[in-house]
């Protein structure tokens, strides 16, 4: 079932998400090589990223504030003849390309990827991606990242596994379930520029997997 949502609810969500508490998003990276850590409020410090983007880009830390990986469209990898709409990456700690980490279904818009801790789990997280511009790769797709692999700087084990088909806006978020485990993975489906529309749809992201709510 899909969900006729509010733009004032969403916005309230949108505002507020993704949540991670416990230093988890403590480090920025983002635009043109930017990083920013806010681990430590007394003395913020600024770094450089791997991150050649004009838009989606996400980052996830440990709970001590220190960055694990982060993924975003790769304008460079997108330059020089990388596949059609496959041109997210994921960079590990070091601000490499972590291992099985290119190609992720991508775009150059806004809010295409989104991080999630897999419940339960130290080890595991997704990454959640969607792609608004073509016609022959679209929807919702996550990848798995498991971080007990190559010495603590993680590996990719899943790569865009697709969970819908239709073309999606580039608004993709999560937010933490009530239980304080689960999550909440909440995109929007489009139509087209003359068929625009609101409804919104909902995955929860359990020990389980991650399973559908429309």
């Amino acid at each position: 079932m899909k969900y006729k949502l509010t733009g004032i609810f969403f916005l309230l969500i949108y505002l507020v998400t993704p949540s991670y508490g416990q230093k988890r998003g403590s480090v920025w990276c983002f635009g043109d090589s930017a990083l920013v850590d806010f681990s430590d409020t007394s003395n913020i410090a600024l770094g450089t990223s791997a991150v050649r983007s004009r838009g989606s880009c996400a980052t996830i830390c440990d709970s001590s504030g220190s960055l694990l990986f982060y993924s975003s469209y790769d304008y460079d990898f997108n330059s020089i003849g990388g596949p059609a709409f496959q041109n997210g990456e994921i960079f590990n700690s070091q601000h490499s390309t972590m291992q099985n980490g290119d190609s992720i279904v991508m775009a150059g818009w806004y809010y295409e990827t989104v991080i999630v801790p897999f419940p339960l789990s130290d080890s595991l997280y997704y990454v959640f991606s969607t792609n608004v511009t073509g016609n022959s790769i679209k929807g919702l797709f996550y990848s798995i990242v498991n971080m007990s692999l190559n010495g603590g700087l993680g590996g990719v084990i899943q790569k865009n596994v697709q969970l819908e088909n239709f073309k999606t806006v580039d608004c993709l978020t999560a937010i933490k379930h009530g239980n304080g485990r689960d999550w909440w993975v909440v995109f929007r489906r489009i139509d087209g520029p003359s068929a625009p529309n609101n409804d919104f749809y909902l995955y929860l992201v359990t020990p389980s997997g991650v399973i559908s709510q429309n």
